[in-house]
């Protein structure tokens, strides 16, 4: 996060040469990923908080929780672009650093067309720029897509989110041969919840490619088990 220009904290507004400066920075509360091997579903909590997914492997930086939570509503809803450059050098810095083997591509979480003609703004896609352009990976924004409209799923039940999901997202045929070319990617989204979002993407890369090694990453968790 080394500008080397003075600046603002992202956080607490003092003058910093850093986006979030050192003091906010040892603050936080992060998940401690080398205890459970770069995978957070080992973690208990982790675990009972996603009950009903299907993939494996989960890696994220922090519960959903302040000051991430202001920085990831700041990105998302008003566009605050210099909070994903922040937050992805946190992501590379505690969470991908120490990974022996990194993914060939990052896919961030698509939206609909609907959605994104009135947001105008992915704020999944935003951060992974920032974290493929600091970890030197690619990213494909035209793998998956999201063909079904759904509604908000902040107020849905895990059983609503699912069902309300059903055959949300879609791969084409030329989609499906480039899927060919990979062993290892990595999903990512800016928050997971319930994980019924992921799980269904995660389903449908591995309809196409059974063998696929598919990592799940996110910024924050919010979990409720």
């Amino acid at each position: 996060m080394q500008t080397g220009l003075s600046q603002s904290c992202l956080v607490c507004k003092q003058s910093s040469n850093t986006a979030i400066c050192q003091y906010c920075c040892d603050d936080l509360t992060l998940f401690d990923i080398d205890r459970y091997q770069h995978n957070l579903m080992l973690s208990p909590k982790v675990n009972l908080g996603l009950p009903k997914v299907d993939f494996p492997q989960v890696l994220a930086l922090a519960d959903y929780q302040w000051p991430l939570s202001k920085l990831l509503t700041g990105l998302k809803f008003s566009k605050q672009v210099p909070n994903a450059h922040a937050l992805a050098a946190l992501f590379v810095k505690h969470c991908l650093s120490s990974i022996p083997i990194l993914p060939q591509l990052i896919i961030p979480m698509p939206l609909h067309k609907n959605r994104y003609l009135f947001r105008k703004f992915n704020q999944s896609i935003e951060l992974a720029k920032h974290i493929c352009n600091l970890s030197k990976l690619d990213m494909d924004t035209s793998i998956i897509n999201r063909c079904k409209s759904t509604p908000p799923q902040t107020d849905l039940s895990a059983a609503q989110r699912r069902k309300n999901l059903r055959n949300a997202f879609e791969i084409n045929e030329a989609a499906k041969q480039r899927l060919k070319n990979y062993q290892h990617i990595a999903l990512f989204d800016d928050v997971i919840t319930t994980g019924s979002t992921m799980n269904c993407a995660y389903r449908s890369l591995r309809k196409h490619n059974p063998d696929l090694k598919i990592d799940v990453w996110s910024i924050c968790l919010t979990l409720t088990g």
